[in-house]
């Protein structure tokens, strides 16, 4: 288990801080190859632990300036803090269902 600290904040700029990929990366991409399925492919191995704004950090403490950010995050970024803040309070209330079971 990583234990990654939430409250520190990231570089604004991009930082290597060990070779590509690193000790911790290289360890979780072989583990990965030796139990999931050939047909779940990878373009490159970066194993992120946290994003904040348009950055990310890997398993190293590499930070990385994201280019490819999913559709959760390209409006406002990794972490906002008012995505947080509604996330929280609605997981508080509810986390999942059906929306085909019901309304």
């Amino acid at each position: 288990m990583l234990s990654i600290p939430i409250n520190l904040n990231l570089p604004r700029t991009p930082r290597l801080v060990t070779s590509l990929p690193g000790p911790r990366v290289q360890a979780i991409v072989q583990r990965d190859r030796a139990v999931t399925s050939p047909s779940y492919t990878r373009d490159y191995p970066l194993v992120v632990s946290r994003g904040q704004g348009c950055m990310i950090e890997d398993v190293d403490g590499n930070v990385f300036l994201d280019m490819t950010a999913g559709i959760a995050v390209t409006a406002t970024g990794h972490a906002h803090p008012e995505v947080v803040k509604a996330i929280q309070e609605q997981s508080e209330r509810l986390l999942h269902m059906s929306g085909t079971d019901f309304y």
